[in-house]
């Protein structure tokens, strides 16, 4: 009986199927979004007139872009991304930009 049970319990593991998807995204596309981000929340600081925010925005999206070459993001990523960001705006609003920023080292 506890080699049936042993067995039981053993082969039960092997017949499991576990399936964890973790949504695991590159720094790549992680900079991407903070740079779309950052170009979004500073268009609507300078529609806004907070032109010091605008000027930290533009600095911290500056140290991002310095990381890739020119034109390394493809107008189609840029769009979608900015697509994304907008439609997440309009579900959750102003709390997302905030998060979103604090994701992306603005302080």
């Amino acid at each position: 009986m506890k080699l049936f049970l042993f067995m039981f319990i053993f082969f039960s593991f092997f017949t499991l199927k576990s399936e964890v998807k973790l949504k695991t995204i590159t720094p790549e596309e992680r900079d991407l979004g903070c740079i779309t981000l950052l170009t979004l929340a500073s268009e609507k600081s300078k529609k806004d007139g907070e032109m010091v925010k605008y000027e930290k925005l533009k600095k911290l999206q500056k140290i991002y872009l310095g990381k890739y070459d020119d034109n390394h993001f493809s107008d189609e990523d840029t769009k979608s991304q900015i697509e994304a960001h907008s439609l997440k705006i309009k579900e959750k609003g102003q709390r997302y930009i905030n998060k979103g920023l604090q994701k992306c080292g603005l302080k």
